[in-house]
């Protein structure tokens, strides 16, 4: 179960700027954001996005250890201005401030162990981001045509001694060959190293596999695992591809809130751990869906299966995602 709230005023107070309180909850992750945008910050119109922000998640809910209390819980606030370049094109820089927990057991994987006795159960950090993005697409939420390609870097100064850099790239592509049939292609790529001799934070790793990554998959079951305990422990390298054809539900037209779609999904995640295993090439998946544009969101469910299976692999055939197109 998925439980998620929010609320927001355009010209909050008669100031001019907007106010958001959201939250979610599930099993694996909760979140509380307050968000204030400020559309013109200068009359060259810089926009001034501030967020502060609460979130808790479990990313070896799925794992073998199914008791594990492993969490990670984030607490911060960043400041980000956002400069448009043309009527596409917006460019990001931003900083913020953020303290990370870590809270483990005896449960928890040894590499995550060992980390945390080496820096502790908490972590500040303070970083620097950059970002830009250009959105060509003829609809965010049901896109049918154009392109969508976004690229941020973000690097923890050695101010609050988490010294890390981390650079992410999407890109997505949509292509109408008949009308209510499309063609998308995703792109995810993500790449993170240490810095000064320090290894890169565990809780900044990427997870792949199940919703939004390679369907088919149990969800962040991908990648290196734990040499002892086996579970999966995420990395400091992503690739992720997706190909994806919808088309209407026979029966109803052109209804373009209820569609069907097939899909070809293939990533892993890869790291730099001393102590995993695992990992291994590409994981690649198959299968298909059927996609409702409902009152939330988008909410797509979806039946995957490997095309090939590797030792160790952990398979969920039905899966349901909501919010994101892929």
């Amino acid at each position: 179960p998925i439980i998620s709230a929010g609320v927001s005023q355009d010209n909050v107070f008669g100031s001019g700027t907007s106010l958001a309180v959201n939250v979610n909850t599930a099993t694996t992750f909760r979140t509380l954001t307050v968000t204030q945008v400020d559309p013109y910050f200068t009359v060259d119109g810089i926009k001034r996005i501030t967020d502060v922000y609460y979130r808790t998640s479990e990313p070896l809910y799925y794992s073998n250890v199914t008791d594990t209390s492993f969490r990670i819980i984030t607490l911060g606030a960043d400041l980000k201005f956002g400069i448009p370049f043309s009527e596409s094109d917006m460019v990001y820089f931003g900083t913020g401030i953020e303290q990370n927990r870590l809270d483990v057991d005896s449960t928890t994987p040894q590499s995550y162990i060992d980390y945390v006795n080496s820096f502790g159960r908490v972590s500040n950090n303070i970083p620097v981001t950059v970002g830009w993005s250009r959105d060509n697409r003829d609809s965010a939420l049901v896109p049918s045509r154009g392109y969508f390609t976004q690229f941020n870097a973000e690097y923890g100064t050695p101010i609050a001694r988490t010294n890390y850099y981390k650079a992410d790239l999407q890109a997505q592509y949509y292509y109408s060959f008949a009308r209510g049939f499309v063609l998308g292609l995703n792109f995810q790529g993500g790449y993170g190293n240490g810095l000064g001799g320090e290894p890169y934070p565990i809780f900044k790793n990427y997870y792949a596999g199940g919703i939004g990554s390679v369907r088919g998959y149990e969800p962040s079951s991908l990648g290196p695992r734990d040499a002892t305990t086996g579970d999966p422990i995420g990395g400091s390298k992503l690739l992720v591809g997706n190909i994806e054809l919808t088309f209407p539900l026979p029966g109803t037209g052109y209804d373009r809130t209820l569609r069907v779609f097939t899909f070809v999904d293939g990533g892993n995640v890869w790291g730099t751990e001393g102590n995993s295993v695992g990992a291994n090439g590409l994981r690649y998946s198959y299968g298909a869906g059927l996609e409702w544009i409902s009152p939330i969101g988008p909410l797509k469910l979806d039946f995957g299966l490997p095309i090939v299976k590797h030792a160790g692999d952990q398979y969920q055939k039905f899966q349901f995602q909501i919010g994101t197109s892929f």
